[in-house]
């Protein structure tokens, strides 16, 4: 009988959360993205605020705060009230930025992981004046011929930089990393021939890939894309344990309750695995995902895992 109490009071704590996350949303929710409109994150963070709008009976507010590589919105979420109004739709950034630059917030200790909404996969592309038309014969070229290849990188301290710095360490060449501001005049070198090879997303290279302005050699995924069928994966090209893709994804202020966090990924779930919203997202190269909070959580780690070695061996330093 002296368990009852017990019991009772467990009940008790537990009732308040549980009705919260019931009624939750009763206002409408604000959800900070690190990036200028238009962008690749601002329509990921647009889609799917629109979609739980409509499932949750609210609206879900996109409000634009680009810089420091997503951490203006993302120190934004990590200080705000903990109780489900206030999310972020974070980016790849998130992983990398501990390893670069000075944090305002401690990623792992301050954001609550909600769910890994979609990812694009990445290609390793290379000039077609190069003589290499594999990751072997491209590794090959750089030890034989040191000079010959420069990997570019489309901005300072992104995947495609840590990816290129990774390349490096991976396959074992020293070659140099030419960091561009964006995409377009990295690839515009690449198709006069001035630069070797980049790492690059699908919405970039993709089009003149297919125009057969630039080579793919490889993608960034576990599996070869539908795309391309015929493209191998870096690990099938002889670099296993080699996975190198964009991401995007909802985060909230910890500690947001357990009950609103696990209800926001479920519902993102949903909706990411409509058959409209799939279809808008794969318009943009993207591939809808959809986690557990756990998930997500792992991932975070793993990625911050994976990017860190290859920040402190090319000694990169945003500011």
């Amino acid at each position: 009988m002296a368990r009852f109490p017990a019991l009772l009071l467990v009940a008790a704590l537990m009732a308040p959360a549980a009705a919260s996350s019931q009624s939750y949303p009763a206002r409408p929710v604000r959800v900070y993205v690190g990036a200028a409109p238009g962008g690749t994150t601002d329509i990921v963070a647009r889609l799917v605020a629109q979609r739980l709008g409509e499932r949750l009976g609210q609206q879900f507010v996109v409000e634009n705060r680009p810089g420091a590589a997503g951490n203006l919105a993302n120190d934004a979420a990590a200080k705000a009230a903990p109780d489900g109004y206030t999310l972020a739709m974070a980016y790849s950034g998130l992983s990398i930025n501990p390893a670069v630059m000075p944090m305002p917030f401690d990623t792992l200790r301050d954001l609550a992981p909600v769910s890994l909404v979609a990812s694009v996969q990445m290609f390793l592309v290379v000039s077609p004046e190069l003589p290499a038309k594999s990751v072997g014969e491209l590794v090959a070229l750089a030890r034989t011929q040191p000079g010959t290849v420069a990997l570019g990188a489309n901005s300072l301290a992104s995947v495609s930089h840590l990816a290129a710095e990774l390349f490096r360490l991976r396959a074992g060449v020293d070659v140099p990393v030419v960091v561009y501001k964006g995409s377009a005049p990295a690839l515009v070198d690449m198709m006069g021939g001035r630069l070797a090879a980049m790492f690059d997303t699908f919405p970039g290279a993709l089009p003149h890939v297919k125009s057969g302005k630039i080579r793919a050699i490889a993608v960034g995924g576990a599996t070869r894309a539908a795309i391309l069928p015929d493209v191998p994966t870096l690990a099938e090209a002889g670099l296993p344990d080699f996975e190198i893709r964009s991401w995007y994804g909802v985060i909230a202020p910890a500690p947001t309750p357990p009950a609103i966090v696990d209800r926001l990924s479920a519902e993102i779930a949903a909706a990411v695995k409509s058959a409209d919203l799939r279809e808008r997202f794969e318009a943009q190269t993207l591939e809808p995902v959809g986690s557990t909070p756990a998930e997500f959580a792992a991932f975070i780690r793993a990625e911050m895992d994976r990017w860190a070695p290859a920040a402190r061996a090319a000694k990169i330093r945003t500011n």
